[in-house]
């Protein structure tokens, strides 16, 4: 049985879109991510070292959002789960990210999921 490790409504500003302004000015995004990892050997030892740094991933994550320009958030989304899986101990990662501007009123988001080949 695989454990999963979440991380909610993690904010990024990031150059995203295909209009000028958008290659401007950084967009405030949102990420969602959902990561499939053993957390037994954290939970018995207590020890950070036995898990993943969830701190240090969004850190990671939100440098490397705010980096160059990129036309879609499907690109952008698939950069940043590829940052996840640099952590061999993740099996699967499903990412959501939101880009509250991209039209008044909506809520749009792109969603994909990245698994470990065996």
């Amino acid at each position: 049985v695989m454990d999963r490790m979440y991380v909610s409504r993690l904010p990024l500003l990031s150059l995203v879109g295909v209009y000028l302004h958008e290659k401007e000015n950084p967009q405030p995004l949102y990420l969602d991510l959902s990561m499939k990892i053993s957390l037994a050997e954290a939970a018995d030892s207590d020890d950070l070292e036995d898990t993943l740094d969830y701190s240090g991933l969004c850190h990671d994550i939100q440098a490397a959002a705010a980096r160059e320009h990129c036309n879609l958030i499907e690109r952008r989304l698939t950069d940043l789960l590829e940052i996840v899986m640099w952590d061999s101990r993740v099996e699967e990662v499903t990412g959501r990210l939101y880009k509250p501007g991209a039209v008044p009123g909506a809520e749009i988001s792109v969603e994909r999921t990245l698994k470990r080949s065996a």
